[in-house]
């Protein structure tokens, strides 16, 4: 299986998903709870995110909270027919209306707070509840896939995968109590049954949904990709790193260095004149990275006065998108930091994240002259 997903959230700007297609995204997940009581706005946000990716090959699954909505009120009681109906019907009117769906998707589907049961019976009213979900959609649209996220040490994981098209596991640091990624992946693949879709967070939801480092994220990616194939999918938004790729290969031993150079031939820069400096990419075989590769590049660079170490450009994000990268050189980059002196050597520092979360950094030195009447 090979899906390379970002989750939409309903009321947050979407990202370029054009760009975010380019590094490798497959399928945008869109989460939008309000499908059982503002139906004519979910029709809204749908017909704008199709139209979004119009000229993508991107799929689109409809993603919806599975019985609880955001202030805890239960959307729907699984063991409630009259529910059931009400979710069916919704579900017939949403795929008769977008049969260009790629699927549907329940979110955080768990037993709630539904008192007076076992857990063999828990577990068999929700694996009866997604089987009658499955053969509402299927009988609309045979080629539309179900599936359900869940915690990955769920009990009702074993139970609930065997009527799903593929089951969405989520395992992040929170729900995990230390245990190794690689670890949860497997008791997942030896628990559930079928095709298993890895959810992984881009923030630290106990810490104020700080950002994770990209490179934090891509180990975690590679660390799936090996255990589990390229089926992952991101919660991200609207929290979507700067240069986020979607690798569709391990790169735990693959590697990328960076040449640095200017274009012109005189490496003396006038003050205040610009020029265009290139950053040459190749693998540990002295090649370009592969196409899937590159695509997870994301950089920054930063320009400093060798002698006062005063930051003249602080690091400043960019995507290569060739592999001999171009970064202008502006005339604020190259000014004089002491008017006093004739020349300055600048240094200016690119470093990259890549692959599987490695790092790569280089410098070129650059001469600077100090010209007279120059403001």
């Amino acid at each position: 299986m090979n899906m390379r997903g970002l989750y939409l959230v309903e009321g947050y700007p979407y990202p370029d998903l054009v760009e975010l297609e380019s590094r490798g995204l497959t399928h945008v997940f869109y989460l939008d709870n309000l499908l059982l009581n503002n139906y004519d706005a979910v029709n809204k946000n749908l017909k704008n995110l199709f139209k979004t990716i119009e000229n993508t090959n991107l799929k689109v699954i409809f993603v919806l909270n599975a019985f609880k909505s955001s202030n805890s009120d239960s959307l729907v009681d699984p063991t409630n027919t009259a529910h059931r109906n009400k979710l069916k019907n919704a579900l017939s009117r949403l795929i008769k209306d977008f049969p260009d769906l790629g699927g549907v998707s329940f979110k955080d589907f768990e037993w709630q707070t539904w008192d007076g049961y076992t857990s063999t019976e828990k577990s068999d009213i929700l694996s009866d509840f997604a089987g009658e979900i499955v053969s509402t959609l299927k009988n609309l649209n045979p080629s539309i896939e179900f599936s359900a996220s869940m915690n990955w040490r769920s009990s009702t994981l074993k139970s609930v995968s065997s009527k799903l098209d593929y089951a969405v596991t989520e395992i992040f640091t929170s729900n995990s109590e230390g245990i190794p990624i690689t670890k949860a992946i497997q008791t997942v693949k030896e628990y559930s049954e079928g095709d298993v879709v890895v959810e992984l967070l881009t923030h630290d939801n106990a810490v104020n949904l700080d950002p994770r480092s990209l490179s934090d994220i891509y180990n975690e990616i590679s660390t799936v990709i090996a255990n589990n194939g390229p089926s992952y999918l991101l919660y991200a938004s609207p929290w979507i790193p700067f240069g986020l790729g979607f690798p569709e290969v391990d790169y735990s031993f693959k590697e990328i260095y960076m040449d640095l150079n200017l274009v012109s031939k005189n490496k003396k820069i006038p003050e205040r004149s610009s020029r265009i400096m290139t950053i040459s990419f190749l693998d540990q075989n002295n090649d370009p990275p592969s196409s899937d590769l590159f695509k997870t590049v994301a950089g920054s660079y930063k320009i400093t006065d060798q002698f006062t170490g005063k930051i003249i450009r602080d690091f400043t994000s960019f995507i290569p998108k060739n592999h001999v990268h171009e970064l202008i050189l502006t005339g604020e980059d190259n000014q004089i930091v002491n008017p006093d002196v004739s020349q300055e050597n600048h240094f200016i520092t690119v470093s990259i994240v890549y692959g599987n979360g490695r790092t790569e950094n280089n410098e070129l030195s650059v001469t600077v002259l100090n010209l007279l009447g120059i403001e």
